[in-house]
């Protein structure tokens, strides 16, 4: 299975989940842990390039569907701060954001 990334904390099918905030060395250790089995549900380009600089990986965007599978585990990128209704951030706006990562595991 691999581990998805998101870019909310964001329950997509009903279930029980664990949510635990994690460091940005977790989220890069998790996915060392993976051996590069993931997939990115990233949905702004700006974002992507942001979390592709920060991993160390390659974070392509991607506006498909996240459908949350059973044990499956997701690393959300959470902004702190609410942003006016149909901004789209630039790479140095998200530099500049206070933000938190969190392990989002599903457990049913």
């Amino acid at each position: 299975m691999e581990i998805a990334l998101l870019n909310s904390l964001v329950v997509t099918v009903p279930g029980f989940y664990k949510a635990e905030k994690i460091t940005l060395e977790d989220a890069q250790q998790w996915l060392k842990y993976y051996e590069g089995r993931y997939k990115s549900f990233i949905g702004h380009k700006s974002t992507a390039q942001f979390l592709q600089e920060l991993l160390g990986i390659k974070v392509e965007q991607n506006r498909k569907i996240f459908r949350h599978m059973k044990y499956q585990k997701a690393i959300c990128f959470s902004l702190n701060e609410r942003y006016p209704e149909n901004v789209v951030l630039s790479k140095k706006d998200l530099e500049k954001a206070r933000y938190q990562f969190y392990l989002l595991t599903r457990l049913d």
